[in-house]
């Protein structure tokens, strides 16, 4: 079996020297020289770098690199491929390739580490083993995140699905726990629960995107918190609301927001409301124009708008259609 193997950096590729922690390429090497040690030598790995750094500095830039990278790679007869990735920014690259590549395609399995490699505690390795267990038996075709979590428990996530990630914390979850499967021992285990509908729309296949979103604004509910100033280099705003969907639209704050967005014919995307009865200070999104995505990841739907303002995709006619398996 022949898996490609893309390394990026991040904390799984990174070493510490006792003060701080820095990527490290020799760890490219250790890791799977951890792995043929615990698991045997059956799997050929070829590898690649596109790039090598801590994946809080990633930008349009390095996903563009990321995409180039795997797209060269699944031109060749692998039977999957592994992309090593930090976790600071992995929910984003994980998108992103979840929407460039579709449900259809051999598995892509996204890698991480918690801590770096050489800490008892680091679940990269298991991780990494996880994903090659998963190419190997052909449990599913698309792009996934395998990843160990404190309570001993390793889950297989569907991509574009993944949440941010805790204060505080390693662990990573889809969201309404609509994880793809796990592992009990060396056994993987499909989650009855989890359900998502056939790629409604082509993969937006080998997009670009530039270094920044500046055309993107970018609202997150917070008590006291002012809306965004809008500019005429505004493309699109993006809303993220507390838990119940909502947001505070009792004051002059977003009254002057949302005319300004209103008579300027600027798209406004509310993402986290639910399939369910809304809150009276909701009821005033219509009259500004102000639409309500479906139930998804809000990081999940940040990158897909960023790759239709960029690359000539008409969000509006695209946003309620699933792609990489994003909505609910």
């Amino acid at each position: 079996m022949k898996i490609f193997v893309i390394f990026t950096g991040g904390t799984i590729g990174s070493s510490s020297n006792g003060e701080f922690i820095s990527p490290n390429g020799k760890n490219k090497r250790l890791l799977l020289e951890m792995f043929k040690k615990e698991y045997g030598n059956n799997i050929e790995f070829e590898i690649s770098e596109p790039y090598y750094a801590l994946s809080e500095n990633n930008t349009g830039k390095t996903i563009d690199h990321l995409i180039a990278a795997v797209y060269d790679a699944k031109k060749e007869n692998y039977n999957g491929i592994i992309v090593t990735h930090g976790t600071d920014s992995l929910q984003y690259s994980a998108a992103a390739l979840s929407y460039a590549l579709g449900n259809s395609c051999k598995p892509v399995m996204l890698v991480s580490s918690n801590f770096v490699l050489t800490d008892e505690s680091a679940n990269g390795l298991p991780n990494f083993a996880a994903a090659v267990d998963f190419i190997e038996n052909k449990y599913g075709n698309g792009v996934f995140v395998p990843y160990k979590n404190s309570d001993g428990k390793l889950y297989i996530h569907r991509a574009s699905r993944l949440l941010q990630h805790s204060e505080l914390a390693d662990d990573i979850f889809s969201i309404k726990n609509k994880y793809y499967g796990s592992y009990n021992g060396d056994t993987f285990i499909k989650n009855p629960d989890f359900d998502e509908k056939e790629d409604e729309i082509k993969p937006f296949g080998k997009i670009t995107l530039s270094e920044f979103s500046e055309d993107i604004k970018i609202f997150n509910a917070y008590v006291g918190n002012g809306y965004p100033q809008i500019d005429d280099n505004t493309k699109a705003v993006l809303v993220k609301t507390y838990h119940s969907g909502t947001i505070c639209t009792d004051n002059d704050s977003f009254k002057k927001f949302a005319e300004t967005i209103k008579n300027n014919k600027i798209p406004c995307y509310i993402c986290g409301a639910d399939n369910r009865e809304i809150y009276e200070s909701a009821t005033v999104f219509a009259d500004y124009g102000i639409t309500v995505l479906p139930p998804a990841a809000f990081i999940s739907q940040y990158i897909k708008l960023w790759i239709s303002t960029e690359n000539n995709i008409d969000f509006n006619k695209i946003f309620n259609n699933s792609l990489g398996g994003d909505l609910l």
